[in-house]
């Protein structure tokens, strides 16, 4: 019999779980009433913004704004891949107390391809291994065993010289745009900051460049001397996108990069996604437990369940036609997935 005041951001969630909806936008109360009702026939158009966003209640892949995009070929498929991952395993060992230890395989003989300006998700529960996948492809943990090719070169065979090469072509966006930034750098000098590292152009070039990423990712030139403080968590994001596109790489490993945001944020930085990858061929390894994201943001999805793939795919017959029953699970969690609501 207890009460319960649900605040969120997730419509499909909303709509699941609460009699009624209340609106807000900027401090006032835009509308409210049974949420069934709110969300089937919105009334006002911030209300209509949210539900139209909502990717638990979205569709189908988000296209970007140029002809041809977001329809996967079989020679799509078929193509090279950029990032090859073969028989990969981790495993750590487990301190059981005493001097014994026990080896817990974190990522077992998990193997699967990213065609060149593709976006593959990796999904999973917290624990499936998918992170910790995400970090040896960029090098930040060495596999246990099996392979990581970048367009046909083992990674895990490179010099440190190489390695730092590498950096170049592949670069990591985090979950989080609040702890992934320096708060006592200005965001100039935190987009610079690979460009200073990987020792590319002088001064002057670096500031331009600064200016060209800024408007790559639709901000003022005037944020260049703000802080990290001074910024949304949308913005924020948008600042970790442009220092990931400083050195221009043609890979981009995002780590539940969207999943600390609102939902009309959260549709900005995924269009945005999608038309730098249309723009300039980007690969994206998508990291993420949210099998709504995916839907509209991913052409492959790869599914992880307690170290092994379970499943892959292409998005739509993933979801159309799941072969195992933990997908089928995920995809029955996913908040509002039932629903057909206005807007969307």
């Amino acid at each position: 019999g207890t009460s319960v005041l649900l605040i969120t951001h997730d419509l499909g969630l909303a709509a699941e779980r609460a009699d009624t909806i209340v609106v807000m936008n900027q401090g006032e109360i835009v509308e409210s009433g049974p949420s069934r009702e709110i969300l089937e026939n919105p009334q006002h158009p911030y209300t209509q913004r949210l539900v139209a966003a909502a990717p638990s209640i979205a569709s189908q892949r988000i296209q970007a704004k140029v002809e041809d995009r977001g329809i996967l070929r079989e020679s799509d498929i078929d193509a090279p891949a950029t990032v090859k991952v073969t028989n990969l395993v981790k495993e750590y060992k487990i301190r059981q107390g005493g001097f014994r230890s026990e080896q817990f395989r974190a990522v077992d003989d998990v193997s699967f391809e990213i065609p060149r300006g593709k976006t593959l998700a990796l999904v999973g529960e917290s624990g499936s291994g998918k992170s910790t996948i995400a970090k040896m492809v960029l090098k930040l943990e060495a596999p246990t065993s099996g392979s990581i090719e970048v367009d046909g070169v083992n990674t895990g065979t490179l010099s440190a010289k190489d390695t730092f090469n590498l950096r170049r072509r592949m670069q990591p966006v985090f979950q989080d745009p609040y702890g992934s930034l320096d708060p006592l750098r200005s965001i100039g000098n935190l987009i610079a900051e690979p460009l200073n590292i990987h020792k590319v152009g002088d001064n002057a070039s670096r500031r331009a460049r600064v200016e060209e990423l800024l408007e790559q990712v639709a901000l003022p030139q005037e944020l260049a001397s703000r802080y990290p403080n001074e910024l949304s968590g949308g913005q924020r994001q948008r600042v970790a996108i442009a220092r990931a596109l400083a050195l221009k790489p043609d890979i981009l490993v995002l780590d539940e990069a969207v999943s600390a945001l609102d939902v009309l944020v959260q549709a900005q930085i995924l269009q945005l996604l999608a038309e730098l990858q249309s723009e300039l061929g980007l690969t994206y390894l998508f990291i993420t437990h949210d099998l709504a994201v995916v839907r509209v943001a991913a052409d492959l999805v790869c599914v992880m369940e307690r170290g092994k793939l379970v499943e892959q795919g292409t998005v739509d017959e993933i979801f159309a036609q799941p072969s195992q029953e933990y997908t089928r699970r995920l995809l029955d969690a996913i908040p509002g997935a039932s629903l057909s609501l206005g807007g969307a």
